[in-house]
């Protein structure tokens, strides 16, 4: 079938407020436009953005060559307890906010006439997440069309049969496979020139000289399908693929084409910052590039099924990818969660998951479940027999796992006589501060210390199904459950920034433990504040109160720029080429301070502190050498050895410049880098990212927008309200920083800097021609960059 964008020409309204309505184009998260109210019960889950009930419409005229055509409308993901209509039939709707679906329009559609396709979005009964889950279409939703015999819109399927030599099996499905006139013929091509051919609804076809698909080489070939009456195409489709294999054991852990692979792993939500929940290629493809930059070659994508775009760029980029079923099986976390759904609808989520990744070369794990506390429960193990099997039956290709958190599983009993003594929901804030706070439960989880026979008493009847065992936060554990079941495989699953390095020496060391998934990767809406720096004591909640937006545990911030963290875990992975330097806040020198586990540090690379002369500066330095040398003003401050990829120094502030060399075993220098002090005069830069912008209607460029000295230098230090204005070929899209406490919108034409930066995203409007960028604060001359749109 072909497949055509359905994104544009849509009108979105509140209920209640029909009045209202908005011109947009999909992906649109209605959620991310809602004024945040600080008085929200556990709003700090979503940022304190309040859901809603949201009416999506599309009006459209059907044409004369679809009669008589088949006709699909997929929906890539809406959150959620969504209801389709079409000319006010109800043909469709889906419940859960994270799996694609489809609505079958044939011979529905009015030719000639307007139609008019409604999308009921419910999200109003809150809190149903732990994290900000944005409301409505918030991924691409496309028209199929194609005859009465056709191939469906998601059954083309591939996967690699062997390596040596290169066969793949494919097979194509949605037409009459009796109807003996019918046919398929396949074609493989590399690039444009064809490689390979053949024929029948499922067949193996190999692949002369086939060059493989993994991280370090993601090549990808095209298989294109023919479905033929006699000698006549009547459809055709195609999809990319790499030829990709997966083993594993625990001799020799994870393998892709029959190589050892340890996964540099973070984990990432399914927001896009100050874009909100909407998936945009642009968006996608921008995070992984920068993730890759620094050495990530794994995402886990936390903790529902991904988007289409991401595991499309995946397989182009080469990043390895933990998909992942949910975040609830029974057990609540919060109130209205999946969880009042999950026995009627977990058996269609899991099978659509299967099928959305099954051709993809990237999607290497598939996960069940992310810190279940039904794991402790007797009907654990059927269930997750019933999700194993129905992986296995509509894919098999790859190994399964789950994110276990273990003292979740093993006070599921107390938790649950806790809920009914407190009758009250035991959501993720209540799980986290019951587990570090009650006392009861922490002498319970101190007294089994890293005991793994007691959590193989618990979830052992999980375990023994997977084909590898995900831990949460359970580096303790590794030594026991091996010696317990030496034929498992592990996978750290999620870990604490704090824990990184000892944690990577375990996969390093060990074949058995296949990889590590930090929390988190990139910054994320809601969860508001786990990871913030809190000063002047060393006491702070799970979450923070409003305006804490963010979670604040980022290696990279929510507008993407690099924190301390991205550049550790590049070092430990040996790709950090020069030292990074990172110093502590010297303005909150010698005050107590609180970050928690999710971050490993609140010190930036920067070297300007105003007023801090003579207070102390506590100094890291990162590297892949043997020594780290430390000059203030040219003058050494010492040479320490680096203990895990890190020395730390300490020295009074003074303005000038702060430079760090690396130096190998054999005492030669390695690399070098320098921090300096801003000089006094302030202005503003504007960096795009990139040169131009397409012109295809929708497409994003980011451009950041800088506070800095006449040298350029970054003045972090020196934040201000930043007006943004854009016109031309393109317009101004969303506006913001990585600030994690804000009462800001995204939406505005102003925003205040963080760290010297605010991100602008400008869209194109579909046509040729200039952008002009203007950024003006006060006091400060105004600058404007022209970008061009071809």
């Amino acid at each position: 079938m072909r497949r055509i964008s359905f994104n544009e020409g849509w009108t979105v309204w509140k209920d209640g407020h029909e009045t209202e309505r908005r011109e947009i184009s999909l992906p649109y998260d209605a959620m991310i436009h809602e004024k945040r109210d600080p008085d929200m019960k556990d709003g700090s889950a979503s940022g304190f953005f309040h859901g809603g009930k949201y009416f999506y419409e599309k009006r459209f005229v059907g044409k004369e060559t679809e009669r008589g055509r088949s006709l699909i409308v997929e929906f890539e993901g809406v959150y959620m307890d969504s209801s389709v209509f079409l000319n006010g039939d109800k043909i469709g709707g889906h419940y859960y906010g994270y799996t694609n679906f489809f609505c079958d329009l044939t011979g529905k559609i009015r030719i000639g006439e307007k139609n008019v396709l409604l999308v009921i979005a419910d999200n109003s009964r809150e809190p149903n997440s732990r994290w900000y889950t944005g409301s409505g279409i918030y991924r691409p939703v496309w028209l199929w069309e194609g005859g009465k015999q056709h191939i469906d819109p998601q059954g083309l399927y591939v996967k690699t049969v062997s390596t040596e030599p290169a066969c793949v099996e494919v097979r194509a499905e949605g037409f009459d496979v009796n109807e003996a006139s019918l046919s398929v013929e396949y074609t493989i091509l590399d690039g444009t020139q064809a490689v390979a051919g053949g024929c029948g609804c499922r067949t193996q076809i190999v692949i002369p000289d086939a060059k493989l698909w993994s991280d370090e080489t993601p090549h990808l070939y095209t298989l294109h399908a023919e479905l033929k009456k006699g000698e006549t195409v009547i459809d055709e489709t195609s999809l990319r693929f790499g030829v990709r294999q997966l083993s594993w054991k625990a001799a020799e852990g994870l393998m892709v084409n029959g190589i050892p692979v340890k996964l540099r792993g973070g984990c990432i939500h399914h927001d896009n910052g100050i874009l909100g929940a909407c998936s945009y290629r642009d968006a996608e493809e921008r995070k992984l590039r920068k993730l890759k930059e620094f050495g990530f070659n794994a995402v886990r994508f936390s903790h529902c099924p991904s988007g289409k775009d991401l595991l499309d760029l995946c397989d182009e980029l080469g990043v390895y990818v933990m998909d992942e079923t949910f975040d609830v099986w029974r057990r609540a976390k919060s109130r209205w969660d999946y969880s009042t759904h999950f026995d009627e609808e977990f058996e269609g989520d899991t099978k659509a998951l299967a099928l959305k990744d099954y051709s993809h070369p990237s999607v290497v794990l598939y996960g069940i479940g992310n810190e279940i506390p039904d794991t402790g429960r007797s009907y654990a193990a059927e269930v997750a027999g019933k999700m194993i099997s129905i992986l296995r039956k509509y894919d098999g290709t790859r190994p399964i796992t789950i994110a276990n958190n273990a003292p979740m599983s093993l006070v599921s009993v107390q938790m649950e006589a806790l809920e009914k003594e407190r009758d009250a929901e035991m959501g993720s804030l209540q799980i986290n501060e019951l587990i570090t706070a009650h006392p009861d439960i922490v002498a319970y989880l101190k007294s089994i210390g890293s005991d793994a026979g007691k959590l193989e008493e618990a979830v052992g009847s999980v375990f023994d199904q997977l084909d590898i065992t995900g831990l949460n936060y359970g580096h303790d554990l590794y030594e026991g459950m091996h010696a317990l079941k030496p034929e498992r495989l592990i996978l750290s699953s999620e870990t604490f920034p704090q824990r990184m390095a000892s944690n990577w020496k375990w996969v390093k060391e060990n074949p058995w433990v296949i990889g590590d998934f930090q929390w988190s990767a990139w910054d994320y809406l809601g969860e508001a504040g786990v990871g913030l720096p809190v000063y002047g004591t060393d006491q702070a909640p799970f979450s923070k109160p409003y305006p804490c937006l963010t979670a604040a545990c980022g290696s990279f911030d929510l507008t993407g720029f690099p924190e301390a963290c991205a550049w550790y875990c590049a070092a430990l992975w040996g790709k950090l080429e020069k030292p990074y330097i990172a110093v502590r806040p010297v303005d909150h020198s010698g005050e107590k301070y609180t970050i928690g586990q999710w971050r490993l540090t609140d010190a930036l690379d920067c070297w300007t502190w105003p007023g801090c002369d003579g207070k102390t500066a506590q100094i890291q330095v990162y590297g892949t050498g043997s020594e780290a040398e430390l000059f203030l003003n040219g003058k050494s401050l010492g040479r320490k050895a680096l203990v895990d990829c890190r020395a730390d120094f300490e020295c009074l502030w003074e303005k000038g410049a702060l430079e760090a060399v690396i130096y190998g075993e054999d005492g030669l220098e390695q690399g070098r880098s320098l921090l300096e002090t801003a000089n006094k005069d302030v202005c503003l830069h504007i960096r795009p990212e990139k040169a131009e912008l397409s012109a295809e209607p929708g497409r994003l460029l980011f451009v950041p927008i800088e506070i800095t000295d006449g040298k350029e230098t970054l003045r972090m230090t020196d934040d201000r309200k930043i007006r943004v204005t854009v016109t031309g070929a393109g317009e101004l899209f969303a506006l913001g920083s990585g600030r994690p406490e804000t009462e800001e919108s995204f939406d505005a034409a102003e925003n205040t800097s963080w760290h010297g930066r605010v991100l602008a995203v400008i869209r194109s409007i579909g046509k040729p021609g200039l952008i002009h960028v203007t950024a003006e604060t006060e006091g400060l001359l105004s600058v404007t960059a022209e970008i061009p749109v071809r």
